[in-house]
């Protein structure tokens, strides 16, 4: 297992290269103190074990991570945590950015949210999300809410609501009408959406009623600031009913449509699009006339002949399409190999197979990586991530079961993930996607300080600083004063910054901190005083 550097000799470092900050422990002088997140809960609870700050709000999970002490690849982990049934089991839901250490980055608004992911827009690094509602009974498994984009200092410049009109089980309404499956930024600045509309629909051939109803899964590419639908597709036009591989159960009828299709992920390919479906196990490449070019089918191959062993799939999330080239195109996939009514004849998987173009059967799917940690096989039986690093590793978030995993090159098969992190309970906390990317901002918003006495004679005070999103601080510069109404403060020295919350103890009843990446000013707190 790793061994991360003693404080001790992080602080001799600093004090080498003539970093202003005193070790004594005489609390008249500045001093960095340990780490000052504390945890509250405890794994046996209902409720996984969470972080608490002084200086912020926020309470995101305690990561249990595990790590074989190889290097990983660099970037930041984005998920977004929520309870997966109405129990709660997580203290706050809300998309989140930590490091692989488990320290806190940011702390997005408290919401159901899902795929908080890191790309650009019109030339400019964003964070994108969704938020919104969940359905349950008849409805289960979709949502209604919008997308949010946020520059690299945290301003929102953008809310994507659309209204679509879609007739929803039980005549309910919602503001805003996007799915959380897909949220997907193309690179063509717009923005594709998914969204299921109940619909009357003969399901005789699968043994229902004649007069019967489904859900039409839509696939809809927005103009992102005009909302303007630029492209529409709907599944029920184009992919017959018999399909299907999801059982009826008593569904099928207006109040409780038959979900045949459940598209979870669309993404462009140039000018078409790749439309994952997971009940059919299937992934279709449609031209930007809505009409099918082909098919990769995760049981028979499809159009492509048969698949690999390893390379068969089902249930399947996340497909995203890699190497396109005029013979060849590779795919990516979630492979959760499992349902509630079909788990544990293989666990979930990574994917990434190579198909041929144009589609050859005499040529069939090769399987370019697979991952899944023998030492901890996952039947996920919903959501889920796999994401293809740039350092040759794959990073997967298991959807439904609340780990995340980084392993590391598989050529073709991976072994045992190099790191592992969990945060919650199987089956009470979720996340649909996550990823490891680079991201670096700076907020608008000031940094926050927290000032308190040491509860000892004298005028030493104990100070608690944060700046939720800060990628870049490196440390604080403290300044001092003895109340709130003096305006000329007297600078003491700095501290190093030490994960989200730096505490430090300061001579002085007032304090202000002032952020530094590098040798640059880039924020300032307020002017705290002790009560």
């Amino acid at each position: 297992m790793i061994h991360f550097p003693s404080l001790a000799f992080i602080l001799t470092l600093f004090s080498r290269i003539s970093i202003n900050i005193t070790t004594s422990t005489s609390c008249c002088e500045l001093q960095l103190d340990e780490a000052s997140h504390t945890v509250g809960g405890n794994r046996n609870g209902t409720v996984w074990p969470w972080q608490i700050f002084q200086s912020s709000p926020f309470n995101p999970p305690q990561l249990d991570i595990s790590h074989d002490g190889d290097p990983l690849a660099e970037g930041l982990v984005l998920f977004s945590p929520s309870n997966f049934r109405a129990v709660n089991s997580i203290k706050e839901a809300a998309p989140l950015i930590m490091t692989d250490r488990g320290e806190l980055v940011w702390n997005g608004p408290i919401s159901n949210a899902t795929n908080l992911h890191a790309t650009t827009y019109k030339g400019s690094p964003v964070l994108t999300f969704w938020a919104g509602l969940s359905s349950e009974g008849g409805n289960v498994g979709h949502g209604y809410g919008n997308i949010t984009f946020l520059d690299a200092s945290y301003r929102n410049i953008l809310t994507v609501c659309p209204k679509l009109g879609l007739v929803i089980p039980g005549g309910q309404s919602y503001p805003c009408e996007a799915d959380f499956h897909e949220s997907f930024l193309t690179d063509r600045d717009t923005l594709i959406v998914t969204a299921y509309n109940a619909t009357p629909a003969d399901l005789s051939v699968i043994g229902g009623p004649k007069d019967g109803w489904i859900f039409d899964n839509l696939i809809l590419e927005i103009e992102p600031e005009s909302q303007e639908i630029l492209f529409r597709w709907s599944a029920a036009e184009h992919v017959p009913i018999d399909q299907t591989k999801f059982p009826l159960r008593g569904s099928g009828n207006r109040s409780n449509p038959l979900d045949y299709f459940h598209v979870n992920s669309v993404a462009n390919v140039g000018k078409s699009f790749l439309i994952n479906s997971r009940y059919t196990w299937s992934t279709y490449l449609v031209s930007p006339d809505g009409d099918i070019q082909w098919t990769l089918q995760g049981e028979t191959g499809g159009d492509f002949g048969p698949l690999p062993d390893e390379g068969r799939f089902k249930w399947q999330h996340h497909a995203r399409v890699h190497n396109v080239t005029n013979s060849s195109i590779d795919i990516s996939y979630f492979n959760n190999f499992a349902f509630a009514l079909d788990n544990g004849s293989r666990p979930s998987s990574g994917l990434e197979l190579q198909l041929s173009l144009p589609p050859n059967k005499l040529q069939p799917p090769r399987l370019l990586r697979f991952a899944s940690d023998p030492e901890e096989p996952i039947y996920a039986d919903s959501q889920g991530s796999t994401q293809l690093l740039e350092n040759g590793g794959i990073f997967m978030d298991y959807g439904q079961i609340p780990v995340m995993k980084e392993y590391g090159t598989a050529n073709p098969v991976a072994g045992a993930a190099k790191w592992t992190a969990r945060f919650g309970r199987d089956n009470a906390v979720q996340s649909f996607r996550g990823f490891k990317q680079k991201w670096t901002a700076t907020p608008y918003y000031s940094p926050n300080l927290v000032l308190r006495s040491d509860g000892k004679a004298g005028a030493c005070s104990i100070g608690y600083v944060s700046w939720n999103g800060a990628t870049d601080v490196t440390a604080w510069e403290i300044w001092v004063g003895s109340n709130s109404s003096q305006t000329r403060l007297e600078r003491v020295g700095q501290v190093i910054s030490r994960g989200f919350e730096t505490k430090f103890s300061v001579q002085g009843r007032c304090a202000q901190a002032v952020a530094l990446e590098g040798e640059k000013a880039a924020g300032k707190s307020n002017l705290a005083c002790v009560a």
